[in-house]
Formats: C-alpha cells, sequence, structure tokens
C-alpha cells in the first residue's frame, strides 16, 4: 500500500504510528529525566519484622496432629462420627427387633361396658335336687337366677403367645446380627477416612505455612530490587521502567504474600469444621508419614483382605444369602403356644368371674396372593446386588492400591527435582544478583532470577505435602490407615 504525501511531496505519516512514538517517547531516557514523579506507584506494604509475624494467629497454642485427631473424636468434635456411631446404635435396635419375633408377646386389656339393661336367666340349682309336686311332676327344689349381662360390665383379658417354630425368624436374627459386624466395619471404614481427611487438611495447613515463609522471602527481595532500582532511577543510571518493573514484581510479591496467608486461614477452617475446634491455635511440622513397604501384588493381597470397606462388602453378601433362606421357609407352618385369663365381674354359667386357657396353634399360609413368591425373588435380586457389588469393590481396591503406588513414586520422583530447582535457582539468583551490582545483568534478569526462585521453592513445598499425601493414600489404600475397629 502505497503512502500518501502532502502536496509538496513529503510524505505523510500514520496517525497511529505517531501515536505509538508519543507513547513510547516517556520511556525514553531523554523522557524520564524530565518526569521522574513517583505518585502513581503505589508504597510497598508495612511487614513484619520476621516471617512468623505474617502468620496468622502465631504465637496462639500450638496443636499437634494427634491432638487434632484426638478432639475431633471427643462428643464435641467431628459431628459426622456422633452420625456414625448412632448408625451402630441402630444396627443393634434391628437385632432386638429381630429376636421380638421369638420372644413371647404379652397383652393386657380392661374393658368398660355400659349396657342398655341388665339380662337375668334362671336356671335350676341341681345341687338342691328336685322335689315332687302333687300332682307326680318332678320340679328343682332350688331356681337360681343368672346375670349374664350387668348394665355396667367391667372386664380384664391377659393373653401370653409364645412362639416355638418360625424358621425365618432365626435367619431374620442371624441377618441382623450379621449386619452388626457389616455396620461395624463401614463405620470403622467413614471413620479412617474422616481422619485421612483431617490428616491431609492438617498437612495442607502446615505447607500452606511454610509457604506464607516463602512468599515473605520474596517480599522483601523484590522491595530491595525496588530499592535499588529506584535509587538508580533516581540518579540516571537506569531508565524509568526498570522502576517501574521492579515496583510491579514488588506488588505481585505482596499479592502472593496475601494469597498464601489466605490459603492457610483457608485450610486451619476446613480443620475447625472437621474437628469442632473453636479457639485461636497454630499448626507445627509432623512426623512425616512412613509410606507402606512391599511389591505391588503384596500391597494388593493386603488391601483385598484388610479394606474394611471390602469386608463389610463380604457381610452384606452372606445377609442377603440368609434372607433367601428366610423367604423361603416362608412357606413352612408356623407353631406357637397361646394363654389367656379373663375376669369379669358377670359371673354367668360357671359360678366365677375369671377363667384361663391354653392353646397350642399350628397355622399354614395356604395362599397369599403369591406375596411370599415375590419376597423369594427379591431377596435373590439382592443378593446378586451384593455380589456384584462386592466384586466391584474388589477391583476398586486393587485399583486404589496401584494408583496410589504410582502417586507415590511420581510425588517422590517430583519433590527431589524440585528441592534440586531450588538449589539451581538460588545460585542463579545470587548470581544475577552480584552481576547486576556489577552493571552486567539488567533489572529483568534479576526479577526473573527471583521468580524463577520463588517458584521452585513454591514448587518444593507442594512435592513435599504430595509426597507426604501419597503415603497416607497408600496407607488408606491397603487398609493400614486408621483403628482396626470403632468405636
Amino acid at each position: 500500500m502505497s503512502a500518501r504525501r502532502f502536496p509538496d511531496g513529503r510524505i505523510m505519516r500514520s496517525p497511529r504510528i505517531l501515536a505509538l512514538a508519543l507513547a513510547l517517547f516517556p520511556l525514553t531516557s531523554s523522557g524520564q529525566a524530565e518526569d521522574r514523579s513517583v505518585e502513581a506507584i503505589s508504597p510497598p506494604m508495612t511487614l513484619a519484622d520476621t516471617p512468623e509475624g505474617e502468620i496468622p494467629d502465631y504465637g496462639a497454642p500450638v496443636l499437634t496432629l494427634q491432638e487434632v485427631l484426638a478432639r475431633a473424636q471427643r462428643p464435641d468434635g467431628n459431628l459426622d462420627l456422633v452420625q456414625l456411631r448412632e448408625q451402630l446404635e441402630q444396627a443393634n435396635n434391628a437385632v432386638r427387633r429381630a429376636w421380638s419375633n421369638l420372644l413371647p408377646q404379652v397383652t393386657a386389656a380392661f374393658t368398660y361396658t355400659r349396657n342398655s339393661h341388665s339380662a337375668l336367666i334362671q336356671f335350676p340349682n341341681f345341687a338342691a335336687g328336685f322335689i315332687t309336686t302333687p300332682d307326680g311332676r318332678m320340679v328343682p327344689a332350688e331356681v337360681l337366677e343368672l346375670e349374664v349381662q350387668k348394665q355396667d360390665q367391667l372386664s380384664a383379658v391377659g393373653q401370653v403367645t409364645m412362639p416355638l417354630l418360625v424358621m425365618p425368624a432365626y435367619f431374620g436374627i442371624s441377618a441382623a446380627e450379621l449386619g452388626v459386624q457389616a455396620t461395624q466395619k463401614q463405620i470403622t471404614f467413614a471413620r479412617n477416612e474422616l481422619m485421612l481427611a483431617i490428616a491431609q487438611a492438617y498437612y495442607g495447613a502446615v505447607a500452606s505455612r511454610r509457604l506464607i515463609e516463602v512468599a515473605y522471602r520474596q517480599v522483601q527481595a523484590q522491595h530491595e530490587q525496588e530499592r535499588v532500582a529506584r535509587a538508580r532511577y533516581e540518579v540516571g543510571e537506569v531508565p524509568k521502567v526498570g522502576w517501574l518493573r521492579a515496583a510491579v514484581a514488588r506488588s505481585q510479591a505482596e499479592q502472593d504474600l496475601v494469597n498464601a496467608k489466605n490459603a492457610f486461614v483457608s485450610t486451619k477452617y476446613a480443620l475447625v469444621q472437621l474437628t469442632g475446634i473453636e479457639e485461636p491455635f497454630d499448626v507445627v511440622m509432623p512426623e512425616p508419614p512412613e509410606a507402606p513397604e512391599g511389591a505391588e501384588d503384596e500391597l494388593v493381597r493386603i488391601g483385598l483382605e484388610s479394606r474394611k470397606d471390602l469386608q463389610a462388602a463380604r457381610d452384606q453378601e452372606k445377609i442377603a444369602d440368609r434372607l433367601v433362606k428366610s423367604a423361603w421357609w416362608q412357606f413352612a407352618p408356623v407353631l406357637s403356644a397361646q394363654g389367656q385369663y379373663v375376669w369379669s365381674n358377670v359371673t354367668g354359667f360357671t359360678g366365677t368371674n375369671e377363667f384361663w386357657n391354653i392353646q397350642l396353634v399350628a397355622s399354614l399360609n395356604v395362599f397369599d396372593g403369591f406375596r411370599r413368591y415375590a419376597d423369594l425373588d427379591d431377596a435373590r435380586s439382592r443378593r446378586r446386588q451384593a455380589e456384584a457389588a462386592r466384586e466391584n469393590l474388589a477391583r476398586q481396591v486393587i485399583r486404589d492400591v496401584k494408583t496410589a503406588l504410582r502417586d507415590l513414586e511420581s510425588a517422590r520422583a517430583n519433590l527431589a527435582k524440585a528441592r534440586a530447582q531450588v538449589q539451581l535457582a538460588q545460585e542463579n539468583a545470587d548470581l544475577v544478583r552480584a552481576q547486576y551490582d556489577a552493571g552486567v545483568a539488567t533489572y529483568l534478569d534479576v526479577i526473573d532470577a527471583l521468580n524463577a526462585r520463588f517458584a521452585a521453592e513454591v514448587q518444593a513445598v507442594t512435592e513435599e505435602l504430595n509426597v507426604q499425601v501419597a503415603s497416607l493414600r497408600l496407607a488408606r489404600a491397603i487398609g493400614r490407615f486408621g483403628v482396626e475397629q470403632f468405636p
């Protein structure tokens, strides 16, 4: 495209090029010499004398990992544990409910009846004998008036029913007792999962606390770099952009420090929610968790044997099998004994106010609208479902162990690389700083070196956390984390 020209033949410059030239003009050394205002640059934030002074709740009582876990298990600690204890209570109640089908059933009833009128029946007293009338007829010597209905009638009935042979109930009791064992293992696994979450949160809080110290060091380094850049700018050794770039880097470092402090507070919020701790507290680096050692096949075998959730799934399969047998026995007869005692304020024909009876009852449900067949099919379906769930969980355990093992290997390798990068970044930062003081390196080299060191230190802290968490997860994957039984 040809350039436009003035009438005298001179080339007309593009307005955008002129605007760009004007925008870049203040960045030249001559432009900077004329304008040395500093109002547009925010002042550095005030820092504590030590990194610890920047840590929220510094000086508060220190709670170790074991103390935090103990606080979570207190009655006023983690509310999920309260719910788990109630699940076990409900499972025990199910056993009592199952036993009730074989225990005596005692009922009592008291009745008051107001009748419209009473009823009397004349009846000969055979004990008094008979007499012969003059016309030769035999008549009772005495006639009794029996009251068979009072106008105000009272009665009391007590009844006892004792099951003697109820086959479905026996399998129901066995299933309920197995249910307690399964629930015990399920809540133990859930408790250990919760303790794992608390431990991970605690290690995360420790890592966040260390990142505050790393960010504090970075802010101090950027403060110093900005001070030097400003001094060299004021004497005209560097352009203003050198000072501005250092100020931007310092501001970014301050933002990283604020973010690190907020991240630390957030991890403590998670611990508060998981443990019920209300007072301010600080954390301390715990002992590094020991990762399980062994070949992959051996760790998988241990996981298949030790995982509480898989043990509970096996119990659920046994429960489903017993429920199938219970459904089959619904087709069998039921044998029971009954006893009854009755008292009434009406004597009736017996001449007494009370009587009792005992019964032996054998009953067989001949037709119930195919309900028992539906129960049997449902029990079989639940057994197949339990088998599939157990097999699926076994596959999940194998995957968990293999994945956790790979994650631990990767985390250890990454940690070794991160620590090496920290050493290299520190050496590079020291070298670039010396070159900058000698006038060989630029301000951009210094800022890049400081940022590289900061990134390497952050990565090292992160990888240390990853190794710790991976060790915990491998122990969890093979069922060796937490307690063997809860509560």
